[in-house]
């Protein structure tokens, strides 16, 4: 499965940052540490998915990994470290008097299952390309109810994209990569931004309607 005959010795240029540390670990200890990182990825891991990812595509570059292989423990570790945050959410549940319920409140339990079954495919798809987004969404596609294969397959279809899209790029870009990094970053900030001005302006609706609905209730 590993290719030594033809390694690639280059050196990689990369910068003196937390990102050059990261892909050294990876260099070092191969397709292993980036599966690890990617399962932990949902849960804080200070890697970001991206840059696993890219990780794997320069380790197939420089010889250390066929690149079908790279594709195959890429595509594990994110549905891995998906799948573990749906079943914690499958787990726990949303109870009425369950912990979550006691944080959040009965009323915003109810809204957020009302979200999900009419718009649960469409918040697993968006929640998997921002960093930050997946572990509450896919923990509540979870907890609300949505069946495993569902969850797969609408998952499942966005991480193809995600894993190709990225560990080709590191494939492609792996002399360079301190400038894909860096481009990649601004394209994060951009959509992250793009993605709250989204989010504030659903709530606002949501919470402009609930309040027209309970000022009628009130006066009839």
């Amino acid at each position: 499965m590993y290719s030594h005959h033809c390694t690639d010795t280059r050196p990689v240029r990369r910068d003196s940052t937390d990102r050059g540390s990261h892909l050294d670990t990876f260099l070092r200890y191969g397709l292993l540490a980036v599966f690890l990182a990617l399962i932990l990825t949902p849960f804080g891991f200070p890697i970001p998915e991206d840059l696993s990812l890219l990780g794997a595509g320069v380790l197939s570059k420089m010889g250390h990994a066929d690149f079908k292989l790279a594709l195959a423990v890429g595509y594990c570790g994110v549905i891995g470290g998906d799948l573990i945050a749906w079943y914690m959410g499958s787990r726990i549940g949303l109870h009425p008097t369950g912990l979550i319920a006691r944080l959040v409140g009965p009323d915003d339990i109810a809204w957020i299952s009302r979200f999900y079954r009419k718009y649960g495919a469409f918040a697993i798809v968006i929640a998997r390309q921002f960093p930050g987004m997946r572990l509450p969404a896919f923990f509540f596609a979870g907890a609300t109810g949505v069946k495993m294969r569902r969850f797969l397959a609408f998952d499942g279809s966005a991480a193809c994209i995600t894993v190709g899209v990225f560990t080709s790029l590191g494939y492609i870009f792996a002399d360079d990569l301190s400038n894909i990094v860096a481009w990649l970053e601004r394209v994060r900030l951009v959509g992250t931004a793009a993605f709250i001005c989204t989010v504030g302006f659903i709530v606002w609706r949501i919470g402009r309607k609930r309040l027209r609905h309970r000022s009628n209730t009130k006066s009839s």
